[in-house]
């Protein structure tokens, strides 16, 4: 089994801007092996530790839970979000019964199975049949790509308080790469931003050919979804530094190379 990595993420110039704070105090009241950064801030982290400056904004916290490995993992989740006077927004369609996102004031929390403060909870896609979950008696939104995802994580270690050390769960550079890439092929909303996404993280990839060694299940189809999306004069890579760029389209042919 692989040793997991910790990285030591540096605080940006300006400190961290909103809703990083949200973060650490999720990380204060649920502890970091249940649950795992995805979506926006992952990117931005990555892109940070990276030095890779082309950082798309975001207002939402989006979080995978741990379903497999923490019994009744909903509920750890809802309980200290609810305390923290979040509350749950009750489905939309109520066709689908779906509830995935906590907001407080303007803030928001996206659990996954804009000016609110939002945390988005969700599951991953491929949980064991015998890992049934509801979110406060809803059925929870399923992440594609979110298995590869978390077995493919990392601890960031940063200051985002002044003075306070928070460790969170978040997927390594690659595992970041394919959930970006598997968003943008079942998403229906927005898809482009998930390339925006793909690219930054392209350029995060250190050593394409010790990353290839890691290949598995729809790794290569979904890069070579990325390679037929994000050709070198897409846009998504006209905001990255000329330097950086070419790492990154560079480290998109190697990947995909005869192995």
């Amino acid at each position: 089994m692989r040793e997991r990595r910790t990285i030591e993420v540096v605080t940006p110039s300006g400190g961290w801007q909103k809703p990083w704070p949200n973060v650490a105090e999720l990380a204060d009241h649920l502890p970091s092996e249940r649950w795992t950064l995805v979506g926006g801030l992952m990117v931005q982290l990555h892109a940070l530790h990276h030095r890779v400056r082309a950082l798309r904004v975001t207002n939402d916290v989006d979080v995978v839970l741990h379903v497999e490995t923490s019994r009744s993992a909903s509920a750890a989740a809802a309980d200290p979000l609810e305390s923290l006077g979040y509350r749950l927004m009750t489905p939309v369609d109520p066709r689908t019964k779906f509830a995935h996102r906590f907001i407080r004031g303007d803030s928001r929390v996206d659990l996954l199975a804009g000016a609110t403060d939002t945390v988005d909870v969700l599951v991953a896609d491929h949980a064991a049949p015998n890992v049934v979950e509801k979110l406060r008696g809803c059925p929870m939104v399923k992440l594609p790509g979110g298995t590869q995802a978390l077995r493919r994580t990392l601890n960031a270690r940063m200051e985002i308080i002044a003075g306070q050390a928070t460790t969170i769960s978040v997927p390594d550079e690659f595992g970041a790469l394919i959930l970006k890439a598997a968003a943008y092929q079942t998403d229906t909303r927005d898809r482009d931003r998930h390339l925006y996404d793909a690219a930054v993280l392209l350029c995060c990839i250190e050593d394409p050919y010790v990353t290839q060694e890691r290949f598995a299940g729809s790794d290569r189809k979904r890069l070579r979804l990325l390679a037929n999306c994000l050709p070198a004069d897409h846009p998504a890579w006209q905001r990255i530094p000329t330097g950086i760029r070419r790492e990154g389209q560079s480290a998109l042919r190697l990947l995909l190379a005869p192995h």
